[in-house]
Parts: structure tokens; sequence; C-alpha cells
């Protein structure tokens, strides 16, 4: 592919102009975080891959989608915050 039009250049975390593909993702922690806010259990979700595929792109996102459910009437607690770490 010419890598002047090739849509894939790594960042560190810069959005690129679309995320295609990760509904299902984004569904699986929509259902995770709803459950926690009900008190329910839930499996964790685990975001592993080699570096540029996209993890932080993911994570922020997953991130925007908790905002609403944390401000909407959360206790406050740390619950929401999702944790980056790394492995070095």
């Amino acid at each position: 592919m010419d890598p002047i039009k090739n849509p894939f250049s790594p960042g560190a975390g810069a959005p690129p102009p679309e995320l295609v593909g990760r509904d299902d993702i984004f569904d699986q922690t929509r259902i995770l975080l709803g459950r926690v806010k009900n008190k329910r259990t839930e499996k964790s979700i685990l975001l592993t891959g080699i570096r540029g595929v996209g993890k932080t792109v993911l994570l922020n996102e997953m991130e925007r989608i908790a905002q609403p459910l944390h401000s909407g009437g959360g206790s406050g607690c740390g619950a929401w915050k999702l944790r980056r770490c790394s492995h070095r």
C-alpha cells in the first residue's frame, strides 16, 4: 500500500478518523458498566496487543462511554476510574 495514503499511522493514543469494527467491545463495555452500576458482578475486560494497534484509543473511548454513567448519580467512588497499566 502507498505509505502516503495508508490510513494506519501509530500515534500514541491519537484517535483515528473513525473507529471501525469495534462495536462488540463497546457493547461489552456498556454491559460491564451497567452491571457494575447495579452492583452486579461482571468479567473484566483486558486489552492486549502489540504497539500501535489502538489499545489506548479503545481505552479512551471506553472512558468516554463511562463518563455519563459516573456523572449520572454515581456515588463518586473510584469504581469508574479505568485503570491503565503497562508492563516493561
